[in-house]
């Protein structure tokens, strides 16, 4: 057949695959460049800045340096993380020299309100043997529509602008923190549920044989302090303990020993100054051998803390309470209860070294319209960690009842020994 032909019906063989190529080749075209038309529309997301890294270089007296990161300090000893050597503490009269460019807030022993930021200076610092040095800072002037002078723009160039220079001795200095710390720390707001601070300790012993017998030991002591930090000056303090000591042993034909001693105490302090506050206490104590089926303390008192550093903490309390005291009846006294007016004297004692924690506290009540009617109570124990939060404890606790019902002894002595949770 004729090409005219052929063309007029169509059917020319290398045109029509030469059709379907280009047909081909445009939805390839189309699509790639509807690709890149889509890539071109996603936005590109700006690398993250990386913080400038601090470094700090502490000289000390006998010429060796340390470079890292200065925690923080007081008027004795600084803190530093050291690049090689990790956290190393200093004494203040060892340092020949330290400075940082990093805004610190220096909080002195004799402010009256350690959260008035106004008192307290705040910026660069230097720190030699004797003295500190505090650079203030503020931060450039705004800028004015109006034109500026060549001075005013030599003043915008700098970034920031240096107030004058404070020094302060030593001797004085209460506390060093950062400032971005310090900021944070005195517009934090602390709900009920926050500041909780302690442990819980429990242990168990458990016989199955010709005697059978059962002993389960639980301890815990919870504490709330606010603020949380120990360089702001406190203003509220809870604290709220229990002790349970129950078991019980048998055997045939002999009368079944049961042990059932608790405690269940709480303080709420409301500090009036840096060092006095005012306290409500109340306590219930029940000990089966000592008769006693329940003591009920209700209080108001006062209180001092006479140390508090960073690892040592000492407090002396005292108040006037209403005390209710009931005992069982036995075979030959029926039940005794007692309505007592009285006071409780105490003293508080805490140490750590490192991770070991040492308490101990001693308590005397005092009825003033019953001088028979005296009771006291002493507890120490030790916690040390094993691993994370778990730790071993050591605990000793001695009740003393100086009018027990007919038949029991005055005193109860208590030593246990089991696992510790910190809460921290």
């Amino acid at each position: 057949m004729p090409i005219a032909a052929r063309l007029s019906e169509g059917r020319l063989p290398i045109f029509g695959r030469t059709q379907r190529s280009a047909a081909t080749l445009s939805i390839v075209l189309v699509t790639t460049l509807s690709g890149l038309a889509q890539a071109a529309k996603k936005p590109v997301k700006p690398e993250a800045k990386k913080e400038p890294e601090i470094k700090e270089e502490l000289i000390l007296k006998n010429g060796d340096r340390l470079t890292g990161q200065l925690l923080n300090s007081t008027g004795e000893e600084i803190k530093f993380k050291s690049e090689l050597a990790g956290d190393v503490i200093v004494a203040w009269n060892n340092i020949k020299e330290l400075k940082s460019s990093r805004e610190f807030a220096v909080i002195p022993k004799d402010v009256k309100d350690t959260r008035d930021s106004a008192t307290i200076p705040q910026g660069g610092i230097k720190i030699d043997e004797k003295n500190i040095v505090v650079s203030p800072t503020v931060p450039p002037k705004p800028e004015r529509a109006a034109p500026k002078s060549k001075t005013e723009e030599k003043e915008d160039a700098s970034s920031k602008q240096v107030a004058s220079a404070k020094e302060i001795p030593s001797s004085k200095i209460g506390y060093i923190v950062d400032d971005a710390s310090y900021q944070s720390e005195i517009h934090r707001k602390i709900g009920f549920k926050s500041g909780w601070d302690g442990h819980i300790d429990t242990g168990s012993t458990m016989i199955l044989s010709t005697q059978k017998s059962y002993l389960l030991v639980v301890s815990t002591a919870l504490r709330r302090s606010v603020p949380t930090v120990s360089w702001l000056d406190p203003k509220l303090r809870t604290t709220v303990d229990f002790n349970l000591s129950a078991g019980q042993t048998s055997q045939i034909g002999q009368p079944d020993t049961i042990t059932n001693v608790y405690h269940v105490g709480a303080e709420r302090d409301e500090y009036f100054s840096r060092r006095g506050y005012y306290l409500q206490v109340t306590s219930f104590d029940h000990d089966f051998s000592q008769g006693l089926v329940l003591q009920q303390i209700y209080g108001a008192g006062i209180g001092a803390t006479l140390v508090k550093k960073p690892t040592r903490e000492f407090d002396v309390t005292a108040d006037l309470h209403y005390e209710g005291q009931k005992f069982n009846a036995t075979a030959n006294v029926s039940e005794l209860n007692l309505q007592l007016i009285g006071s409780s004297i105490t003293e508080a004692f805490e140490q750590k070294w490192g991770k070991v924690q040492f308490n101990e506290k001693m308590l005397a009540n005092i009825a003033w319209n019953n001088a028979s009617a005296f009771s006291a109570t002493g507890t120490s124990s030790v916690r040390m960690p094993v691993y994370k939060k778990l730790g071993f404890s050591v605990s000793i606790i001695d009740n003393f009842l100086n009018n027990p019902q007919v038949g029991y002894q005055k005193n109860s002595l208590q030593f246990s020994t089991g696992f510790a949770l910190s809460l921290h």
